[in-house]
């Protein structure tokens, strides 16, 4: 088997797999055909030509304890239903593992039952929330918010990448393609208000609803103010709905009654650490001066932290406080635990030690399609 990145020559091979695994009809040999992004990584046979199966791998940055860790991306997994059973994924996997210079990878599992052998663990929880809008009454309406055309993107990016940063995990965006840029069209709008927040959202006039895609804000101010904007809308749809927010997002402080909404709890998606060092060093410690050890898989960390920042090594001469493998720590030192006593596959040393303070339960959210 032979693991390496596709080119434009390999387009057709790619087409078969994606319609063989998504079922859906293509035209093979279409001259308009083009690989789905930059890198795809593809396991062939010995030929050199047979294409097994694929992924699409998106090099980014995602926020952690207000640092940048680099994230292997992770969509359009797919295989051929007969070469399916010989490796070929895992050996692609293993090749991204592999690669180095990725401190993390994510992904949106089809299945977390099949990428936990692959080490990734869920991390994050959202919720969609549907509001009447008579229940955001205690905010008041304003129009102060401008639509979004297309035009200076950077100040769009600016405002998204500013409040990302409250968010573990949260992509930062480089390019506005996440934004339509021509919602005449689209019939999907982008309202900034006073550059300090944005709600992107739709409306189906059937359903008498707004539905709120994506909102980000940074205080309570730009909060109020863009879901103030989004009241005008009251006049004639009866509700708005939240799509995609944080578990613990404060929108839910704002609505009178609650009995009134519609709360539903939905997985983020999957992670999984490939650099516990550098995340071990960008993890957000506790006031103070403390130190812990951990086992990861065969590996050991010493971790000391304190004013001036962390370190970690690691150092085998030091007997750990907690062992655990690569999935569980992928989900409690990037989402937080409680508990800990409870948790599956996590052996418990020296339950004085102070990793069972370092990792509370973080404010983890990333949404970005992949």
């Amino acid at each position: 088997m032979i693991i390496r990145f596709l080119t434009q020559n390999d387009v057709s091979e790619h087409e078969k797999v994606a319609s063989q695994a998504f079922v859906f009809p293509t035209d093979i040999g279409d001259p308009n055909a083009a690989l789905p992004c930059e890198k795809v990584l593809g396991a062939f046979g010995d030929d050199n030509k047979t294409l097994f199966a694929d992924l699409e791998l998106y090099e980014k940055q995602c926020h952690y304890g207000g640092k940048l860790l680099k994230c292997a991306a992770i969509g359009g997994v797919a295989a051929k239903p007969e070469h399916r059973g010989k490796g070929a994924v895992k050996a692609l996997f293993d090749a991204v593992f592999s690669e180095g210079g990725y401190d993390i990878s994510i992904l949106y599992p089809f299945s977390e039952v099949y990428y936990r052998k692959l080490g990734y663990e869920r991390v994050g929880r959202s919720l969609s929330v549907t509001v009447p809008f008579a229940a955001l009454s205690s905010i008041p309406r304003n129009r102060d918010a401008a639509l979004y055309e297309g035009k200076d993107p950077e100040r769009l990016l600016g405002i998204y990448n500013r409040c990302a940063a409250q968010y573990n995990l949260c992509f930062v965006r480089e390019t506005p393609e996440m934004f339509p840029e021509k919602p005449y069209l689209s019939q999907n709008y982008t309202y900034i208000w006073k550059n300090n927040s944005f709600a992107t959202f739709s409306v189906d006039r059937g359903k008498s609803t707004v539905f709120v895609k994506e909102i980000f804000f940074d205080s309570c101010e730009s909060l109020r103010g863009i879901v103030g904007f989004l009241r005008n809308y009251e006049s004639n749809q009866k509700k708005v709905c939240f799509g995609n927010v944080p578990e613990n997002t404060p929108l839910l402080h704002y609505i009178g009654d609650l009995k009134d909404c519609g709360i539903t709890l939905h997985r983020t998606g999957a992670a999984r650490i490939l650099n516990p060092e550098n995340v071990l060093r960008a993890h957000r410690y506790p006031a103070g001066n403390g130190a812990f050890t951990v086992q990861i898989g065969n590996d050991i960390y010493r971790v000391t932290y304190g004013a001036d920042g962390a370190e970690a090594e690691k150092n085998g001469a030091y007997t750990p406080d907690a062992v655990m493998d690569i999935g569980r720590a992928s989900q409690l030192l990037l989402d937080g635990f409680t508990d800990a006593a409870y948790i599956p596959g996590l052996e418990i040393r020296n339950p004085a030690s102070d990793f069972f303070g370092a990792f509370p339960p973080q404010t983890t959210f990333f949404s970005d399609d992949l």
